[in-house]
């Protein structure tokens, strides 16, 4: 049978859901210690199974956990970029998308061990393109690099030619 309440751990975290078997089982949140972040979701003898984290920096994953790690399907937000896709042991994992929150940049494709890997498409902050093979997080093997049209840079220049102007 089930029970629930709060834990204090040594280290100051704690812990407040359901218990069962002396580990964390069914709804809970945990506190690192010294607010070190916080785990707010559904546990599973001991580990999470699907929820969010966030980090004191303000760094937030939410989605699904295995053995403590992220694995399955979640979406982290990390600065300014966040990822959206497959995880695997912590990992960036098999297919994704990670994306700038703040410019056009961006890369769709496979992963392996949290880089790119396989194939994929990546956006550059300016528009320009590269779409082809990857390893290891460096572009490698085939692939088409397209800058950005010339008369999407004039657009661009545009303004900062009048505000200089003036």
């Amino acid at each position: 049978w089930m029970t629930g309440g709060r834990f204090d751990f040594d280290d100051g975290g704690t812990y407040c859901g359901g218990w069962e078997d002396g580990k964390a089982h069914g709804h809970g949140i945990c506190t690192g210690p010294k607010g070190q972040g916080e785990y707010a979701g559904s546990w599973s003898h001991g580990f999470e199974v699907a929820g969010g984290y966030t980090w004191p920096s303000g760094n937030t994953y939410q989605g699904y956990w295995a053995q403590g790690k992220r694995h399955g399907l979640g979406v982290e937000t990390k600065g300014r970029w966040m990822y959206r896709g497959e995880w695997s042991h912590g990992f960036k994992g098999r297919y994704g998308v990670r994306q700038s929150l703040s410019t056009p940049a961006r890369y769709e494709g496979t992963w392996s061990n949290g880089l790119q890997d396989g194939y994929g498409v990546e956006t550059y902050g300016d528009g320009g393109t590269y779409q082809g093979q990857w390893t290891g997080g460096m572009r490698h093997g085939y692939g088409v690099r397209q800058s950005v049209p010339y008369g999407m840079a004039t657009v661009i220049r545009s303004p900062l030619r009048t505000s200089l102007a003036s």
